[in-house]
């Protein structure tokens, strides 16, 4: 019988996600992941599947068509891209020391304890993943002042003059993704992401 050698699944090196170093590492694509890392990409991955059959099963009664199916996916696709749009845009803004300001007052916490800020509301999709539009903000700004939109609003003007005007009158004209746009920001953004994680976890090592 001939002899087949056992290749290892896992090769030794560096985490592109975690920055874990010198460490049984799995190749993905182009990159290698740390065997946690690979796990919790695992598991995203299984959860999206298992939450757009989620949104399927509550139509209820209604007739489980493609169109209700792929209805189902499209939403998932959007929680998917405001929870990476929301790690970008605080973490995009945090020092070495992952303190984050926010843009609305003078408080600063860690990244994680900040919320992503929007000054036209997210409900419009046009602008809803737009980096101009959202910054920053504490969690009193965000939700008990309602977005402390006049001072918000002075400060986008300052630092863009006239950009508060035009996201409004982007946000006069009602857009909504394809399926495949949607995709596709969802790559570019984890992709911008990756690239922040791994810097941010480079500075605190440094």
């Amino acid at each position: 019988m001939a002899y087949t050698p056992i290749i290892s699944k896992c090769k030794y090196g560096n985490c592109s996600k975690c920055g874990a170093k010198d460490t049984d590492v799995v190749k993905l694509g182009k990159e290698l992941f740390c065997l946690a890392c690979n796990r919790e990409i695992k598991t995203k991955n299984i959860l999206s599947k298992a939450a757009v059959k989620q949104k399927v099963r509550s139509l209820g009664n209604k007739q489980v068509s493609e169109g209700n199916y792929f209805e189902a996916e499209r939403q998932a696709l959007i929680n998917d891209l405001d929870f990476v749009f929301s790690r970008i845009v605080r973490m995009g803004a945090a020092n070495r020391n992952g303190q984050c300001g926010c843009y609305t007052c003078t408080t600063a916490k860690h990244w994680s304890l900040m919320q992503c800020g929007h000054f036209i509301k997210r409900g419009n999709t046009e602008i809803r993943w737009s980096f101009q539009n959202c910054k920053p903000q504490c969690k009193t700004c965000n939700e008990n002042l309602e977005g402390n939109l006049e001072v918000y609003e002075k400060r986008l003007n300052a630092e863009h003059k006239g950009l508060p005007e035009q996201l409004r009158e982007r946000a006069r004209e009602p857009y909504k993704w394809s399926r495949e746009e949607l995709k596709q920001l969802l790559t570019d953004l984890r992709t911008r992401l990756r690239i922040i994680e791994i810097k941010f976890n480079l500075k605190i090592e440094t």
